[in-house]
């Protein structure tokens, strides 16, 4: 399978993609129980999500980064949200890709090549662990919004 690396956290490429000002959301740490860890808490109200425009991608596709920095090494938080009819190409991560459905129904087929009947629906509530490496493609059905966690750095990678 031969690669296009689209997001590398020591490219400053993709710096000039994100908009200014992408950050954590201004969530309010709270000192729980006097121990050293703060809780972060983001209320969904609250979620400022910008556009995020990746190379090979539809445009559309918005983010919200809730914790964490996701190009950098460690844990990080974000959302995306995807228009009616987003569809995204085959892509793989180097790094493992939790994934809940918070709203709207994801398209998500397995695989290097785009196959429209290899396509799974997923509904608000459904988790996927993909493991690193694991070439997928899909989109949205309605207005949809995801969570993603895992550990940094996060990057994408097209199947070409």
């Amino acid at each position: 399978m031969s690669v296009r690396r689209l997001l590398f956290p020591a490219s400053l490429s993709f710096l000039f993609l994100l908009p200014v000002g992408l950050h954590a959301q201004d969530a309010a740490p709270t000192d729980m129980a006097n121990d050293d860890a703060a809780t972060v808490i983001v209320k969904s109200a609250d979620v400022d999500y910008a556009p995020i425009e990746v190379p090979g991608f539809d445009t559309g596709m918005q983010i919200a980064v809730l914790s964490g920095d996701p190009f950098a090494e460690g844990p990080y938080v974000l959302r995306l949200a995807f228009p009616d009819g987003y569809r995204f190409p085959a892509h793989w991560h180097p790094m493992a890709e939790n994934l809940t459905v918070l709203e709207g129904t994801l398209l998500l087929g397995m695989g290097g090549t785009v196959d429209e009947s290899a396509i799974v629906k997923y509904q608000p509530g459904d988790f996927l662990s993909i493991p690193a490496e694991h070439p997928h493609f899909g989109g949205a059905e309605g207005a949809t919004k995801i969570q993603l966690h895992g550990m940094g750095p996060f990057q994408i990678n097209l199947v070409e």
